[in-house]
């Protein structure tokens, strides 16, 4: 007779048996697959770590990429500007230097319409260090006009052009009298080759000036010969020429047109009457020029009263409509009306 008991005891065991080992197979299933998450997590935790290194070695090196091109840019750029400014420099240089040299050592100014024009000279400067200092200092544009055998031309002449004055030479020349002219003087009785060493040395004696003047010279400005010498040769050279007028026989004008040369002459002495009251009246007369012209040139020296005369003069000239100018302005208005 069969053992029902006992059978359904061994068939307890067994159900708990295989519930037991389904049991221990889940759990390990359980954690075998929670070990395969945190390991891909890990993974890709890991990864995750070497994609953002790269992203940012990436960024790094677009940053320092960056970087470089542009300081290849600031540099390119850096080099087109010197580049340019060279061009323009030497552009500049070639026009100057294809330009008459009264033209190109001009100090340049703005012409104010309707205004009357006024050129003061200044002539033997250089010798009286003290007051041709004083004169450099003054309103600007004057023109100064340095003695060729003055002391230190360069540094005081490279002074006044850095003021804005602007320069000429002031070249003596043989007077009708005995007077002695000075040092280097162009004499009538010298042949060409001499009076061309002694000009060729005068030109020399400092740069950036627009011409000469003569110093005395009522001689030497009235020998016809002599004056086409002197203007075909500053003609040559790109200067112009100042006659001062010191005697009423100068042939200067009149060759300079035949010749086709850069001349004008002044208008008015200022002070060959050394007083306050002489030096305004002529202020006074070089006006009535300008104003009837449109244009006057005045010489004077610098002396103690023509310096402080000049000072308080210059001071209401706009209200007058008059502008202090450059010789070099009106030596271009004078010729262009003769051409």
């Amino acid at each position: 007779m069969t053992n029902f008991p006992y059978i359904k005891k061994i068939t307890l065991i067994i159900m708990i048996a295989s519930l037991i080992f389904c049991l221990g197979l889940g759990i390990g299933i359980f954690f075998a697959e929670n070990e395969e998450v945190e390991e891909q997590s890990k993974k890709s935790e890991k990864f995750n770590k070497f994609g953002s290194s790269l992203i940012n070695e990436k960024t790094q090196y677009s940053k320092t990429f960056q970087k470089v091109i542009a300081k290849a840019e600031q540099n390119y750029n850096k080099k087109t500007n010197a580049e340019l400014r060279r061009q323009n420099h030497n552009n500049n240089f070639e026009k100057k230097n294809h330009l008459p040299k009264w033209i190109a050592n001009s100090v340049p100014v703005f012409k104010q319409p309707e205004f009357s024009y006024i050129a003061i000279v200044l002539d033997d400067m250089g010798l009286n260090r003290k007051r041709s200092n004083e004169v450099v200092e003054f309103r600007r544009p004057l023109t100064l006009s340095f003695l060729s055998y003055a002391p230190n031309l360069i540094e005081q002449t490279t002074m006044a052009s850095s003021k804005g004055h602007e320069l000429m030479l002031h070249l003596p020349m043989e007077p009708l009298g005995d007077e002695d002219p000075g040092p280097g003087a162009l004499l009538v009785d010298m042949k060409n080759m001499e009076l061309k060493q002694r000009l060729n040395l005068a030109l020399e004696k400092f740069p950036n000036f627009i011409g000469i003047n003569n110093h005395m010279g009522s001689r030497f400005t009235s020998n016809s010969k002599l004056m086409e010498f002197l203007l075909s040769s500053l003609k040559k050279r790109g200067y112009l020429f100042l006659d001062s007028v010191t005697t009423s026989g100068s042939v200067a004008l009149r060759m300079g047109r035949r010749l086709a040369a850069p001349v004008v002459a002044r208008d008015i002495f200022l002070d060959d009457v050394d007083n306050e009251k002489e030096v305004k009246l002529r202020l006074a007369q070089t006006e009535l020029i300008a104003k009837k012209t449109g244009t006057a040139i005045a010489i004077g020296h610098p002396r103690k009263i023509t310096l402080r005369v000049l000072k308080d003069w210059m001071h209401n000239l706009e209200q007058k409509k008059i502008q202090l100018v450059p010789l070099s302005t009106i030596a271009q208005i004078r010729l262009d009306k003769i051409n």
